[in-house]
């Protein structure tokens, strides 16, 4: 069975330590407060961002994976030996790293000509968010530790990216203010009437799916959404900031409701949190009205990919017998 190497950035929220037990690696975003750049998840927690945000001067900013980090896991896993790389990025709408690993697979196929028929390399745009595509890529490890091909595992990606949605709230308007999302008087009167947006993430595009008054109704806001879209018997997830305690008020709720529980509680990043501060409780589900490709392109795609698998694997073999 041929070796995947899986590849995603860290604004995935998935803990570093987590996804390194299931052989995905992590590529860093950076993420830059008050002057001092840090790789997010490797120089700094979501909790001490947490406690930067509270003492920051300026937004703090972020930036994508650059190439050369692809590049270098790129050369790694093909000196390791593998013979497909799988590289699921966050939305290429909202960030440069989709491009970036583009970039660096073309690079990295110049420097090496030699890799080209013996290590197949991937790229997906997840056109989401957080755990939105964090949680599949830990699946597709699992997936691919039974026996999944490659090509069983992007129809897996297409069917999901199809399907997931985010729904998060934001409990306090300072950071959407000051990223420039909402206008000081609009913050301030959100803030005055204790209003409690319930923001949908589909297909990378946010909009205002339900607005409220009061924390205690964001939790029944989420529950009601989730009951009314949410594709029965599928995962979700839960990603929480400093609102420790309503993400617990949600993931026992949500598993009565469901009748499972949820994959986990998350920690929002640096690159998450800089667009809705802090304060903020999310969570993400497969929606039962599937978008994008009919399941017959799908089909056709996995055929295609399938071909590519074979085409391959010869090309692999002839290149060795040659060497020999």
């Amino acid at each position: 069975m041929d070796r995947i190497k899986f590849i995603t950035d860290s604004a995935c929220d998935i803990p570093l330590q987590v996804a390194q037990g299931f052989d995905v690696d992590v590529a860093p975003l950076t993420v830059t407060v008050d002057g001092v750049t840090y790789r997010e998840a490797y120089d700094l927690s979501p909790q001490e961002f947490y406690a930067l945000c509270g003492t920051c001067k300026e937004l703090p900013m972020s930036a994508g994976v650059n190439s050369t980090e692809y590049a270098s896991r790129f050369l790694s896993a093909y000196q390791a030996g593998y013979d497909q790389v799988c590289v699921v990025c966050i939305n290429s709408g909202g960030s440069m790293s989709y491009a970036s690993a583009c970039r660096a697979r073309d690079d990295f196929y110049d420097d090496h000509p030699e890799a080209r028929p013996r290590m197949r390399i991937e790229i997906v745009d997840s056109r989401t968010y957080s755990i939105a595509y964090g949680i599949p890529v830990l699946t597709a490890s699992q997936m691919h530790k039974a026996g999944a091909k490659l090509s069983d595992i992007l129809a897996y990606f297409s069917d999901w990216f199809d399907r997931v949605e985010i729904y998060f709230t934001p409990f306090s308007f300072d950071f959407v203010k000051r990223s420039g999302r909402v206008s000081g008087t609009a913050a301030f009167v959100g803030e005055a009437l204790g209003i409690r947006p319930i923001v949908s993430i589909i297909e990378g595009k946010t909009r205002t799916a339900a607005t409220l008054r009061g924390d205690g109704k964001v939790v029944g806001g989420f529950l009601k959404t989730f009951q009314e879209r949410c594709q029965k018997d599928t995962p979700y997830g839960i990603l929480v900031g400093t609102m420790g305690e309503m993400a617990k008020e949600l993931s026992q709720r949500l598993e009565v409701l469901a009748g499972y529980p949820p994959v986990g509680i998350y920690q929002a990043g640096p690159a998450i949190t800089i667009n809705g501060g802090p304060k903020l409780l999310a969570f993400c589900f497969l929606s039962d009205e599937p978008r994008g490709q009919s399941g017959l392109i799908d089909k056709l795609h996995a055929g295609v990919l399938s071909a590519e698998e074979a085409m391959s694997g010869l090309l692999k073999r002839v290149q060795d017998k040659l060497e020999r």
